[in-house]
């Protein structure tokens, strides 16, 4: 486990940090579980991990909001319970906030870069679905059931919400990377109106 220095990651967002310890644990072939994710980022990143009073214990709570806003993000999937799973977004963060790590220098914008494969299958999938090719005709009158939204985000209706979200914000990330306006925008007003937020 390589430790960085203080100063290169002091200013880094604790967001990337937790992000980058998946990637950490992943990359050594452990599993990523709550307890191994809180051990590695406080040994990598003690004074952004540790508790304030005793700085020489990891503080759990401040680990709690973030996995939440990260798995929103669509940038890990998991939860406290199991493991945690990077998505491809998050490599990429992983990857991005490596460098930081090394050089110490923050670049102002995560880049991703375009994909491929899977990615590319699935931004064709929503293009060609029945819900899209309605939006696309008319925006204004425009409707969609929740079983047509939960179908399309590859959901049932038993799905929990935390997975709808996740697979949600998975194809917003993709469709801004991708430049598709118009699936962002009906990606957004399919979700506004079932009040998926």
């Amino acid at each position: 486990m390589k430790k960085f220095d203080e100063k290169k990651y002091i200013n880094v967002p604790k967001n990337h940090l937790i992000v980058f310890g998946v990637y950490s644990i992943i990359n050594q072939k452990d599993e990523c579980t709550f307890e191994r994710l809180v051990k590695e980022c406080f040994v990598l990143f003690p004074k952004v991990f540790g508790m304030s009073r005793y700085p020489q214990w990891p503080d759990t709570l401040r680990f709690d909001r973030v996995l939440r806003d990260i798995r929103e993000q669509g940038l890990i999937t998991g939860s406290p319970k199991t493991s945690y799973f990077l998505t491809r977004f998050g490599e990429k963060l992983a990857k991005e906030t490596e460098e930081v790590l090394q050089t110490g220098l923050i670049k102002r914008k995560i880049r991703y870069t375009t994909g491929r494969g899977t990615d590319i299958n699935w931004i064709n999938y929503l293009k060609k679905s029945k819900p899209f090719q309605r939006f696309l005709k008319n925006k204004k009158t425009f409707s969609i059931t929740e079983m047509e939204f939960k179908n399309l985000l590859r959901c049932t209706l038993e799905t929990p919400l935390r997975i709808i979200r996740q697979n949600l914000q998975y194809s917003k990330n993709l469709a801004k990377e991708f430049k598709e306006k118009k699936m962002l925008e009906f990606l957004e007003s399919s979700a506004q109106k079932l009040n998926i937020k």
